[in-house]
């Protein structure tokens, strides 16, 4: 699915994770700096779920609380869960250990604001297995990116 260049992204976990390890907050401050301007202008949607997932990277954690005190986070209602447990009821994402329920609600929210998702997730592999991001937003009609270059140039980092 090709994604237009002015759709906003909600990011998944998994990417925080990455852009952390890969360029690090305390030896990148002009990459966390851009990136926290970018989210403050609302280039990109930062939930409330995704930095409540976040309990081992400290410096990460310390760098969303920031967010939080900002008051940038978006924040999912009731509305959002309901519809995350409709998508969980017809599109199995949740396993028994509750696992990847942030999944059903990024989905939820960008459904509900017609936004596009940034994961790194792959498409489901075993044909019997739980279904993931990019499964049921293809079925949804949801726009999902995997690749950071196409992220990071539509929030503004560009040569």
């Amino acid at each position: 699915m090709i994604v237009p260049n002015d759709k906003k992204y909600i990011i998944d976990t998994n990417v925080l994770f990455g852009f952390s390890k890969w360029i690090p907050i305390n030896l990148n401050k002009f990459f966390w700096d851009r990136l926290e301007n970018s989210l403050r202008e609302g280039k990109w949607i930062l939930l409330d779920v995704v930095v409540d997932e976040i309990k081992y990277d400290l410096e990460l954690k310390k760098w969303c609380k920031k967010q939080k005190r900002n008051g940038i986070l978006k924040s999912i209602t009731d509305n959002h869960r309901n519809r995350a447990v409709e998508i969980n009821n017809i599109y199995k994402m949740i396993g028994e250990n509750g696992k990847s329920t942030i999944d059903t609600y990024l989905i939820a929210y960008a459904e509900d604001n017609d936004l596009a998702i940034f994961s790194m997730e792959s498409f489901q592999v075993k044909e019997n297995s739980l279904l993931k991001i990019p499964d049921v937003c293809q079925k949804l009609h949801i726009p999902v990116i995997k690749r950071p270059v196409k992220f990071l140039e539509t929030i503004g980092f560009k040569n």
